[in-house]
């Protein structure tokens, strides 16, 4: 008997099934009784003579118990904000309300609020009469935000799988590729503020094209809030900046107005263009794509 403990990623394999790819192969698989996998879910695969066992999935970080719903519903998911940043989830029934604390069920990678367990936050107690007035509103702030997906399109017309959900810029052969960042509702909490600056943070530099020179990394910003069927609709950019080799996770300006836009129509970040290269996304680094918007009121 011959085992072996490897990397794979679900993938979309016709008809509504779903396949592992190990190291470019598609063996026999066996899932999980508790997981429900998705397209693009990085798993840990016990290879067992040819055959795949499914051991569950993998990712950077601790996903959370609790969290609370942050904004209005969007595409089928509401944004829970949690101790790992702002999580999109799907919900049953009417959407949960905004403030309410809610579980996350992770049975697969898009969490599930369980509408039983959900528990609206205390009433505070009432305020006396004699004490003094509450601080002010605050008039400015900073709005931290996770990307919730993100991944590579490819000319031949799909999500490439190869790429999971790192971002990969440029051509190979024969082929044009361009990755992004997707937030869902969760910029539209700083709504009605004006953006002073915008940052994002930027996975670390992937080992591939001329990964000894320097790569410029060409920004943009999109449209999508999630991802779409076909590539993302790039309406600003190119922001370059300079990626050395070996170049580590490291936060980036970008234009003020990208924030700006977030804040006022939604859409995300990304990259296209230029010099074949990539960074590490949301799968292997929970923080990439993250994005830090300053505002005033």
């Amino acid at each position: 008997m011959v085992v072996r403990l490897l990397s794979g990623v679900v993938v979309d394999a016709g008809s509504g099934a779903l396949a592992v790819d190990v190291d470019g192969s598609r063996p026999p698989v066996w899932w999980p009784a508790g997981y429900i996998p998705q397209v693009a879910d990085r798993v840990k695969v016990l290879l067992v003579d040819g055959a795949a066992v499914v051991l569950g999935p993998v990712i950077a970080g601790q996903r959370p118990l609790t969290g609370t719903v942050s904004g209005a519903p969007s595409s089928g998911t509401v944004p829970v904000t949690t101790a790992g940043g702002v999580v999109p989830c799907r919900y049953v029934g009417t959407a949960p309300a905004i403030g309410a604390l809610v579980r996350l069920d992770w049975q697969s990678t898009t969490p599930w609020v369980w509408p039983s367990a959900a528990a609206t936050v205390p009433t505070p107690d009432p305020v006396d009469p004699g004490a003094p007035p509450p601080p002010p509103s605050a008039t400015s702030g900073t709005l931290t935000v996770a990307a919730a997906d993100s991944g590579t399109w490819s000319s031949r017309g799909v999500w490439d799988s190869y790429y999971a959900t790192h971002l990969t810029q440029g051509s190979y052969g024969g082929r044009s590729y361009a990755g992004a960042w997707f937030y869902g509702a969760a910029p539209r909490q700083a709504a009605g503020r004006t953006v002073t600056a915008t940052r994002v943070r930027v996975g670390a530099r992937r080992r591939m094209g001329s990964y000894n020179a320097a790569l410029p990394l060409n920004l943009y910003l999109h449209t999508s809030p999630s991802r779409p069927g076909g590539d993302v609709t790039r309406v600003a950019g190119p922001h370059t900046v300079l990626l050395v080799p070996g170049a580590g996770p490291q936060w980036v300006d970008v234009p003020a107005s990208w924030g700006q836009t977030l804040v006022d129509s939604g859409g995300g970040l990304g990259i296209a263009g230029g010099e074949y290269g990539g960074i590490d996304g949301v799968g292997s680094d929970a923080a990439s794509g993250q994005v830090q918007i300053d505002w005033r009121a």
